[in-house]
């Protein structure tokens, strides 16, 4: 039996579930499979992920559920939501892609531990066949400001422009707001940063799929979504980096810009002006609870070693992200130490 690809859903909160697929016979080259006989029960788990990284969250439980007998569900909202699900206990991991609070991080009622699974760049995507569009720092702050509001005056074809923005609290916001902080005095002390602001101008849509379908519908319209959802009649703007180039979202420039952000001891945090590269970049997080996993500690384990193995790495690259280097994937997987069964001292 062939193997299914999930769909990501359109518009807002879309239920995903990853099911059990018995039968199928596909392979994940590179997995690390269990050996005949020592498949884990399967305990369901149940998550949240932020609309970021939602396809290749579906990916790599669609790939445990095949190889490893884990079954997932996830639900897929914004960062906002997924780390309220969390802290409110409904869920048994979130995914984000703005770390958590300080504030956050206390009150989670079972801790948290936080692991950096993938990391992509936030493309300037507009609609507007024949415009070759390179963004000056500056004109990216007064599209959103809306003081520029026609292409003509970026050196485009007469046309409106029509801003989008998220609606809901989101992680892709919150990278997005902070790098137009960082770029502007004007920015930092208007709208300022967040997950959630009030924006000047623009229509609100829900979601990255939201997003890349509004753009894709509204001729002259310009937003904000990760890379990967750029897809003709869509086009992603060069825009300026730390050094003055005009770089793309791509690969290897996102890359390069990720390289510059240091991350704390709980392997959180971000760099929203980094020096070269692609500007607006940023990680994507599996928050888990520290404590009281219960009989989800194996499959938690079990599913962020494959996440975090070179085969999943690869499986989100194939969709668009930047995979983590190496070493940042060993420093995650040390974290497995901090993981408990039980309320705290013994696993």
């Amino acid at each position: 039996m062939a193997c299914s690809t999930l769909p990501t859903g359109r518009g807002g909160a879309v239920l995903a579930l990853v099911a059990l697929l018995a039968g199928c016979t596909a392979r994940s080259p590179q997995a690390p499979l269990p050996a005949p006989g020592s498949e884990p029960a399967a305990v369901p788990l149940r998550g949240a992920s932020s609309t970021f990284a939602a396809q290749a969250f579906l990916r790599w439980f669609n790939q445990l559920a095949v190889h490893q007998n884990i079954a997932a569900e996830l639900e897929v909202v914004g960062s906002g939501e997924s780390i309220r699900s969390f802290l409110a206990g409904q869920v048994d991991f979130a995914a984000t892609d703005s770390p958590p609070s300080p504030q956050e991080l206390q009150a989670a009622p079972r801790g948290v531990v936080a692991f950096p699974v993938t990391a992509g760049a936030i493309a300037i995507a507009y609609n507007l066949p024949g415009c070759d569009l390179r963004l000056k720092r500056e004109q990216l702050v007064a599209i959103y400001l809306g003081a520029i509001t026609n292409f003509a005056e970026l050196g485009c074809p007469d046309q409106p422009i029509t801003v989008l923005h998220r609606a809901a609290a989101s992680g892709t916001t919150a990278n997005f707001t902070a790098s137009l902080a960082a770029f502007s005095p004007l920015w930092r002390q208007g709208p300022g940063s967040g997950r959630q602001v009030r924006w000047p101008v623009g229509r609100a849509v829900v979601g990255s799929d939201g997003m890349a379908t509004s753009l894709g519908e509204i001729r002259g319209s310009i937003g904000y979504v990760e890379a990967a959802y750029v897809r003709p009649p869509l086009q992603a703007a060069a825009l300026q980096s730390g050094d003055g180039a005009f770089v793309k979202p791509d690969a290897r420039a996102a890359a390069q810009a990720l390289a510059a952000i240091r991350l704390d001891e709980r392997l959180l945090g971000g760099n929203p002006d980094p020096p070269t590269g692609y500007p607006i970049v940023n990680f994507s997080w599996m928050l888990v609870p520290s404590r009281r996993l219960g009989p989800r500690l194996a499959p938690v384990k079990t599913s962020l070693t494959y996440i975090l193995s070179q085969a999943g790495q690869d499986d989100a690259e194939r969709l668009g992200y930047v995979p983590l280097p190496t070493e940042l994937r060993q420093r995650a997987l040390r974290q497995f130490g901090q993981l408990k069964a039980g309320q705290g001292g013994g696993p």
